[in-house]
């Protein structure tokens, strides 16, 4: 994204959009905040699934945010890259979270941020560039389908939300479904 095109699409000049703007890093971050204000996070409502749950859908939006707008991990990840909107909206969650679980507010925020984390990563690295390898056919052919790269997705997940949940001394029911 440069300046340039930004102010051709909107079909107004480059000073035009410096009069709102003061520059393409500030323009990006707009961007980015509105994205993010826009995203549907998973509701924490009175009949929520239970929390390893409600982590694994939490862990697949987010990672779907991240893997359907390329450029917007640093903003994501980064405190310094993140505005005061996005900051509240994340406040609010952790504190949604953290009632309707009945989780001390910063194990809410430490286990969403950690799973968030690693599936923003996830969503930027291995499945934005998933099969727009460079290379040649021979290669891409004995990849493995996208399915089973979206279950290999899932099964770590799984194990992330498992482990993060033992780490802050949360006792996780699980149903047979979680197991390999």
């Amino acid at each position: 994204m440069t300046f340039a095109a930004v102010a051709k699409s909107l079909d107004v000049t480059q000073a035009a959009l410096y009069k709102h703007v003061s520059g393409v890093d500030e323009l990006r971050q707009m961007i980015a905040e509105a994205i993010f204000v826009g995203w549907d996070i998973p509701g924490c409502t009175p009949d929520a699934p239970p929390l390893p749950d409600y982590l694994l859908a939490f862990g697949r939006s987010i990672r779907e945010l991240a893997h359907r707008h390329p450029g917007i991990t640093p903003y994501l990840t980064r405190r310094d890259d993140t505005t005061p909107t996005m900051v509240a909206k994340i406040a609010g969650h952790h504190v949604e979270v953290a009632s309707a679980y009945d989780l001390p507010p910063d194990t809410a925020a430490w286990l969403l941020s950690t799973i968030a984390f690693h599936c923003v990563a996830l969503g930027d690295t291995i499945y934005a560039s998933y099969g727009q390898s460079v290379l040649p056919q021979s290669a891409r052919d004995a990849a493995p389908p996208a399915d089973d790269v979206e279950s290999e997705f899932i099964w770590g997940l799984r194990a992330l939300v498992l482990g993060a949940l033992q780490v802050c001394g949360v006792d996780a029911v699980v149903d047979g479904s979680w197991r390999r």
